[in-house]
């Protein structure tokens, strides 16, 4: 979907295009706004981003597949810019569909590098309750910003809408049904924002170009949902309280340091 220029600007989704990302992520899963952040911007942040990422390349943890990568973030900047921490269009569209007593606890990208293979197809939560086929409202929403172009060449995402965020089965049953099931690739520009039902199915897919495939990813959940499997966020002091109340209130369960003690790596 492609906002009007006063929508950027100012921040604020007209009445109408609220609706139809709620109707979107309610029926199908996911909503993308393209080209919503600014080139310069993003560029900036892929090139913080890749100096990061390269040093983290040095001693990379175990993956799910070859050369998909998941990297925490550290929360300065340019990554902890307002318009990726606290992003007004994203906020929006989050509280209309879980209301307002939510939390922001992950901050973190996902890379595919070239020669990558497919991810097992997944979702990013568990299921309340497992036992039941029953359809219940979203309690985890997730935030992408692909720091290229994410296309079908250099790896873009492949999702399932169309109902799977309403499933309750388990990974190994995912595995089982998903060949049967029709799936998409995310395609979108550099800056885009993409805004997912933390329960529909995706997986990463084989970077066929000689460049990395970034994404920055937040996720926000209601308060009540259990994620203490994920480490604590550390915001330095000064950078939490320049953000909007609304931001404070997501963040205020994480670890706030002073600015000297910040959270300097990954």
């Amino acid at each position: 979907m492609i906002l009007t220029s006063r929508e950027i600007a100012s921040g604020q989704l007209l009445p109408e295009t609220l609706s139809y990302a709620v109707q979107q992520i309610r029926v199908n899963g996911y909503i993308v706004f393209d080209s919503v952040l600014p080139a310069d911007f993003m560029a900036d942040t892929h090139a913080a981003y890749m100096e990061l990422f390269y040093a983290f390349l040095q001693d990379p943890p175990p993956t799910s597949a070859k050369n998909h990568y998941r990297m925490f973030l550290p929360f300065r900047m340019p990554f902890a810019d307002h318009r990726i921490v606290a992003n007004s269009i994203v906020l929006q569209v989050i509280h209309a569909v879980m209301g307002n007593n939510l939390r922001c606890h992950y901050f973190a990208s996902n890379t595919c590098l070239p020669g990558s293979e497919y991810q097992p197809v997944h979702s990013d939560i568990y299921p309340l309750f497992p036992e039941a086929q029953v359809t219940i409202p979203p309690y985890h929403m997730v935030f992408n910003i692909p720091l290229v172009d994410s296309l079908e060449e250099n790896g873009a995402m492949e999702i399932y809408p169309g109902g799977t965020h309403y499933s309750n089965y388990s990974r190994e049953e995912i595995a089982a049904i998903a060949p049967s099931m029709t799936a998409i690739r995310a395609e979108m520009p550099a800056g885009s924002i993409m805004i997912r039902d933390g329960r529909m199915w995706h997986r990463g897919t084989p970077n066929l170009s000689d460049h990395a495939r970034p994404n920055i990813a937040l996720v926000y959940t209601r308060k009540w949902v259990n994620m203490s499997h994920l480490p604590k966020l550390e915001i330095p002091k000064t950078l939490y309280e320049e953000l909007p109340d609304e931001a404070k209130s997501m963040f205020q369960d994480e670890v706030i340091v002073d600015d000297a003690a910040s959270y300097a790596g990954v």
